[in-house]
């Protein structure tokens, strides 16, 4: 049977009866580049808790201590403390023998299917090596486990963004950071270069303090999505098994809608400030980077930082205000709004959206096929630059009175 511990969070502990007569234990190292430490303590239980298994290892990275204990006792308990920089990476398993040899299946039990050593019952789990969970209403500061998530948005992005897997692999380490529903997180975030990093809420979520109607914030909170060609050829020189772009998803779960005026804010995630692509190296401002909105709002504006080169752009579900990038590649445009200023590189897909404010682009670009914008309306806008559309979306184009300052394709048009 598994028993609580009174010491802290990260012992774990093992204990049984006979028919056992010894136990083999396996403790695994799953970190690529770090060590890890664990202190073994074996205890006889007999009407008094006496000491007979003392033994401390140290586990590189990958490593693995597999070793046989005496345990031909009426009562018998093990501790293990871990500790290391691979700590969240060192999984423990002890298996209970008889003497002929064969598992003793009351005493099987590895780490995931522990009590963690305090919380009274509390399970100690482990999700993933990249995934981490966030709440702002949780007790905090939390270790970003569901049982116990960051109450801090940048305490959540900085432990995995920092993690092994993440300095290791670089962007090929998906960081997932899962969002509980109804989190309101009053603080600026920022996302470090050459990482892939995915803010996903399990339902409506708010970047601000969203003290005013409709979930709206009077403090207006950003994101800051730093981007580096030195940080990320601190990777791509290393081969393929390293090499992918920086990305950033910021969202929900949820499947909604953002052409109509009120929908972000039942289901979505609300950022109350400005997306910025911020250049931090040296010398080189020019890479190539994702970034997508699932069933999201942004207030503020999105904003070029120093930043260079292609950031293809994906926007689901979602609404935008003004979004200025002379390197953004609008990729997908699906059920969205833009309600100012958009002047950007180019478009490849737009379809059911609606488009409020000015348009500049260069290109209609044919990244991302079928090109053009598909059943989509328009505010009485100004558009400057190539317009490709359908005759719906042209219908809407016309009625509402719009300029175009360019040359426009009409798709399956038969006039």
């Amino acid at each position: 049977m598994a028993t609580i511990s009174s010491g802290p969070i990260d012992n774990t502990v093992f204990a049984g009866p006979r028919p056992t007569q010894s136990v083999t234990i396996r403790i695994d190292n799953a970190d690529p580049v770090n060590s890890s430490n664990v202190l073994i303590e074996g205890y006889v239980l007999d009407g008094t808790r006496t000491l007979y298994v003392l033994e401390s290892i140290v586990l590189g990275p990958n490593g693995v201590f597999t070793k046989n204990y005496f345990a031909n006792l009426n009562g018998f308990e093990f501790v293990f403390t871990t500790g290391g920089l691979a700590e969240s990476l060192t999984e423990i398993s002890m298996w209970g023998k008889s003497n002929t040899g064969q598992l003793v299946a009351a005493h099987r039990l590895v780490t995931s299917e522990l009590l963690g050593a305090e919380g009274g019952g509390t399970p100690n789990f482990q999700w993933g090596q990249t995934i981490y969970w966030a709440d702002s209403s949780a007790p905090g500061p939390g270790t970003g486990s569901p049982f116990d998530p960051f109450n801090s948005l940048q305490a959540a992005i900085d432990a995995a963004t920092n993690s092994p897997l993440a300095v290791t692999f670089g962007m090929r380490a998906r960081l997932i950071i899962l969002i509980a529903g109804n989190s309101s997180f009053d603080e600026d975030i920022v996302i470090p270069p050459a990482r892939h990093v995915q803010l996903l809420g399990l339902g409506p979520w708010q970047l601000g303090n969203s003290d005013l109607a409709n979930f709206a914030s009077s403090i207006p909170r950003n994101v800051t999505i730093q981007t580096s060609q030195a940080a990320e050829d601190v990777y791509l020189v290393q081969g393929p098994a390293f090499d992918a772009r920086p990305v950033t998803v910021i969202g929900t779960f949820n499947d909604g809608t953002s052409v109509s005026t009120h929908t972000n804010y039942t289901d979505g995630a609300i950022i109350s400030g400005n997306v910025t692509f911020q250049n931090v190296a040296v010398g080189d401002p020019f890479t190539t980077i994702e970034f997508q909105l699932l069933n999201a709002r942004v207030v503020g504006n999105i904003v070029q930082s120093g930043h260079m080169g292609n950031l293809n752009t994906y926007l689901y579900h979602s609404r935008i205000n003004t979004m200025i990038h002379n390197g953004l590649n609008i990729q997908r445009m699906v059920d969205s709004a833009s309600d100012s200023t958009i002047n950007v590189r180019g478009y490849s897909h737009i379809t059911n959206s609606t488009i409020n404010g000015n348009v500049t682009v260069t290109l209609a670009l044919s990244d991302v096929p079928p090109t053009g914008i598909f059943s989509s309306q328009f505010g009485t806008i100004t558009w400057t630059g190539p317009l490709t559309l359908d005759a719906a979306s042209n219908y809407y184009f016309v009625n509402s009175g719009s300029t175009l300052v360019g040359t426009k394709t009409v798709l399956f048009s038969i006039a």
